[in-house]
């Protein structure tokens, strides 16, 4: 059985009130979800854009990651729109199913040390028709993935991920480095 450990971090640009980022989490019997979401902008505007996401796999989380993409993308017709990562880690496949578009990034190291990074699909979700690429990325005993969205750089990953063996020790390392020109949102996750 698959042990998760997750951390999140977010802040609103300029240390605002009103964070133009979403995240969600739900740990289920079956499977553990995890997302961010970047509104275009900032503000309110992008604020209503990125509250999309949580709604959507709030309610659909069974479903596929490329469907609850496809969601999201028609949930968001009429407003700005999102940059939307998805992750989603089946236990019983020790598989992770991994989908974004936009700026939301994603790395993972597994017990080899072994960094992968899933490329996201270029563009934003707003309700106009777009093709969703969903990764299926194996994972065994000891591994630890990190989204993020932009209002984050990261400059060496997969150093980030090796020298640090918890989510929340993953999370407090990157902290120092967040310069608020931009939300910043970010989940790290232990798989054990």
């Amino acid at each position: 059985m698959t042990t998760i450990s997750s951390a999140v971090y977010r802040a609103a640009k300029q240390h605002g009130t009103i964070a133009g980022d979403a995240y969600f989490e739900k740990h289920d019997d079956d499977y553990y979800i995890c997302s961010i979401a970047d509104g275009l902008g900032s503000g309110e505007m992008a604020q209503q854009s990125a509250a999309v996401m949580p709604i959507i796999i709030e309610q659909y989380g069974d479903e596929s990651v490329e469907r609850l993409m496809q969601r999201c993308n028609a949930a968001l017709k009429g407003k700005r729109g999102a940059a939307i990562a998805i992750a989603k880690v089946h236990y019983a496949t020790q598989q992770i199913e991994y989908s974004s578009i936009g700026n939301v990034q994603m790395y993972m190291v597994n017990e080899n040390d072994k960094l992968i990074y899933p490329i996201p699909q270029a563009g934003f979700l707003s309700g106009r028709r777009q093709v969703v690429k969903t990764d299926r990325i194996s994972y065994q005993a000891v591994s630890r993935f990190f989204m993020h969205s932009d209002g984050i750089t990261i400059r060496r990953p997969g150093e980030l991920l090796k020298n640090n063996s918890s989510a929340d020790a993953i999370i407090q390392a990157v902290i120092p480095t967040v310069d608020f020109k931009d939300d910043a949102t970010m989940i790290a996750v232990e798989l054990t």
